[in-house]
């Protein structure tokens, strides 16, 4: 393991370890921070690429064995407060990981999966995160997010996911629309999230191939996207809420079609 020491706030990898705050940097490098000793032991366990840790002095003198079990030719220690000024956290824990971001090609994901969550505009961060994660949960496919939606590669979504980003294939598209068509193409059925005008989720057949579409949490989906998608799916409510935010009416969803992809292979088609 070859270890490097930075002591200097002027050196140029930290410079780079900071680029990677932002979505721009990220691009470049193809790298995602990491951090905290539960995300990246999820991350890494999950099968992510680490390129190398940056660690505190603190951290390292106590922890070398933590380190030494993953896959990683270089650690770069700082020291205690300069990677203060690195950590995207209030209370950092002393470990970050620099890993490649997954790359995947978006044809080649639509020519293999059939299950799938398509998300377009969304924003929060945690929402990203939390319907990533569901959808790793319960069997889906795949996560596609149009390119105006929030960097699912943002911290605040990496956290929010507990490495489920190195499970399940995770594409952004830059033309959602042209996306949805190609779905379309492969039979695959578009069902559109709306808390009125559509069906009940219990009556819409979401027990095999689907696309379920999630709009954005403030003005839901486009137009657009309810022309183009086959049928809209509610989700029927009791109490005096109005809606359900993203990231809950994604998970309903997702567990629905779970719920009925497991009675129709233990009971037949209904």
């Amino acid at each position: 393991m070859n270890v490097v020491r930075i002591t200097s706030a002027s050196n140029p990898a930290i410079k780079l370890i900071k680029s990677l705050h932002d979505k721009k940097g990220r691009q470049k490098e193809k790298s995602v921070l990491l951090e905290g000793i539960r995300l990246v032991a999820d991350a890494a366990n999950s099968g992510a690429l680490i390129r190398y840790f940056v660690v505190s002095e603190s951290y390292f003198e106590k922890s070398r064995e933590i380190i030494s079990k993953y896959h990683s030719e270089k650690v770069i220690v700082l020291t205690d407060e300069l990677f203060g000024k690195v950590s995207e956290t209030e209370a950092p824990q002393g470990l970050i990981a620099v890993a490649r971001i997954p790359c995947y090609n978006e044809d080649e994901i639509l020519s293999r999966l059939k299950r799938l969550i398509v998300l377009e505009r969304i924003q929060d961060p945690g929402n990203a995160g939390t319907i990533i994660r569901t959808a790793d949960a319960f069997g889906f496919d795949a996560v596609i997010l149009s390119g105006d939606s929030v960097d699912p590669f943002n911290s605040k979504v990496v956290r929010s996911t507990m490495g489920s980003l190195f499970h399940i294939p995770v594409v952004v598209s830059e033309d959602i629309y042209s996306t949805i068509n190609k779905i379309k193409d492969k039979s695959i059925p578009v069902i559109a999230a709306h808390p009125r005008d559509g069906r009940s989720c219990w009556n819409v057949d979401l027990s095999s191939d689907v696309a379920i579409v999630i709009g954005n949490e403030g003005n839901g989906l486009t137009n657009k996207m309810l022309e183009l998608s086959d049928e809209v799916a509610m989700i029927p409510m009791t109490g005096l809420a109005e809606s359900l935010n993203a990231s809950s009416a994604a998970s309903v969803l997702i567990y629905e079609s779970m719920r009925q992809k497991l009675m129709k292979q233990e009971h037949g088609p209904r």
